[in-house]
């Protein structure tokens, strides 16, 4: 493997390793997000933005107490770099696994991350839930 599949291959593992924390309720996705540097959460639903690490432990607290459990099917992932700074792309589906039923919806992620000591970190976390054309 070259340098830059290594780098591809260490930023799509920066979303597998989400979808892991996510799913498992896991606190330490806040560890895993936020960055001294500065970090965003975007969602689709109003009101939907952290801003700060206490925001964000908020509101992973609060998708946490749901009833369900939530994870990402991860579909077309590509990933842009330039220097110290990448994107990540992937249209996907997420995947909310109730007790007595699973549903997926249509979900697209955006996330920019920026190299640091040798590491990538999350700068932005974009995600949406793409509704139907407007009439």
């Amino acid at each position: 493997m070259d340098t830059a599949d290594a780098e591809d291959q260490a930023l799509l593992a920066k979303l597998d390793r989400l979808n892991a924390l996510v799913h498992a309720r896991d606190p330490a996705i806040v560890d895993e997000l936020w960055s001294d540097l500065g970090f965003r959460l975007v969602g689709s639903e109003v009101g939907e933005i952290d801003e700060t690490r206490d925001e964000l432990a908020a509101h992973m607290a609060a998708l946490f107490a749901k009833p369900f459990r939530v994870s990402w099917a991860w579909g077309q992932r590509k990933v842009t770099r330039h220097g110290d700074l990448a994107w990540v792309f992937a249209d996907s589906e997420i995947v909310i696994a109730y007790p007595d039923r699973t549903e997926r919806k249509p979900y697209r992620m955006f996330g920019v991350f920026q190299k640091l000591d040798g590491r990538w970190h999350w700068r932005v976390f974009n995600g949406s839930e793409p509704v139907g054309a407007y009439s």
